[in-house]
This record gives structure tokens, sequence and C-alpha cells, in this order.
């Protein structure tokens, strides 16, 4: 029942988005400015269809995964507040000896 009830959680996203139960991945190829502002975009209207439907999303579980040497590593929001990016991430897992 949850899956129909999310089912139109993509009408608008223009990136790629992957369902699965209650967990969603949203993503996209990002090689400048206008990419960057075209995923944000997608977030914020992600967010939209969350108010919408008097929903939230737990915005400390959303994370950034910048890939590739070359990644200008854009910054991203979800209802104001700034995503964890991955780079972030295994900083502070070697700050405690996980990595």
């Amino acid at each position: 029942m949850f899956l129909v009830f999310i089912n139109d959680l993509d009408q608008g996203i223009a990136s790629n988005i992957l369902k699965f139960a209650d967990d969603t991945k949203i993503f996209k190829e990002v090689w400048d400015n206008i990419d960057c502002e075209a995923l944000q975009r997608d977030l914020d209207n992600v967010v939209l269809w969350a108010q919408n439907w008097q929903m939230e999303f737990n915005d400390k579980k959303w994370k950034v995964m910048h890939v590739g040497r070359q990644n200008d590593c854009c910054e991203y929001y979800m209802g104001g507040s700034k995503l964890v990016s991955g780079r972030n991430i295994r900083e502070r897992l070697r700050s405690l000896d996980c990595v």
C-alpha cells in the first residue's frame, strides 16, 4: 500500500529516481553548474511533494555521494538543511578510526 502512496513522487523529477519500499535514491550525472541547479530543483520538488502529502523526510538520513576526481562537489539542500556529502562522511569516519 505504501508504494501506491508514493507512486507520484517522481512526477516532475528530471533526475533518475529509484524507489524501493521506504527507500528513495535520486541521482544524476553532474558536469556543470546547470546540472547542479537541476538536481537541486529536483530535491526541492521532492520536499514540496512531501509537504503536499503532509510527510516529512528525515534529512539526517539524506546523503550526497560525489563520484570522480574532477567532481566540483556541489552543495545540496533539503528543506533548508545542507546535505552531508560522501567526502565529509569519510573524514568523520577517519576521525573515529573507522576507515
